[in-house]
């Protein structure tokens, strides 16, 4: 049976807030920020680039630690997103929403009138911040996963499965 260390990851805030901090800023920049559709890439990418740098700071990673590494770099990822997220919408006026609603249209010229009409109501801000807040969830889940996923792909090969 494998014996289980209680000892504290080293590097473990160093390794989180390099890779959550990465995600989250590729993952505000327009286009960019597009690749977090397609299962969430950049909080992806952040998870893994946290247990590489956790790897290199500790020989063993045991699967509770990737998981946990993982969910935290998500969380930072997400919570950079989710920041600078709810700040745009707590700015956004009626005018940049009007604005933003042509822009909208001059992309997909089929926006109905009721589309456009919905967008620039009063509940559209609340919908923006829950689909934030759903943004902010997924990518905890995403980011724990990730982990799990990465400390198997990048094992060092010296080190046995705990």
């Amino acid at each position: 049976m494998p014996e289980h260390s209680s000892e504290p990851l080293a590097d473990l805030g160093k390794s989180v807030l390099l890779g959550g901090g990465a995600s989250g800023m590729l993952s505000i920049f327009p286009g960019l920020n597009l690749l977090n559709l397609f299962f969430m890439t950049w909080i992806v990418l952040g998870a893994g680039l946290t247990i590489h740098l956790l790897y290199r700071a500790n020989p063993v990673l045991r699967r509770g630690d990737a998981l946990l590494a993982g969910a935290l770099s998500g969380l930072v990822g997400g919570g950079v997103f989710a920041f600078l997220g709810f700040l745009s919408i707590i700015g956004m006026t009626q005018e940049k929403l009007e604005r933003m609603i042509d822009s909208a249209r001059a992309v997909a010229p089929y926006l109905a009138n009721e589309q456009a009409a919905a967008m620039a109501a009063g509940p559209f801000k609340a919908m923006m911040a829950l689909a934030i807040g759903m943004f902010l969830l997924l990518a905890i889940v995403a980011g724990g996963l990730a982990g799990l996923a990465a400390r198997r792909l990048l094992r060092p090969a010296a080190s046995g499965e705990q």
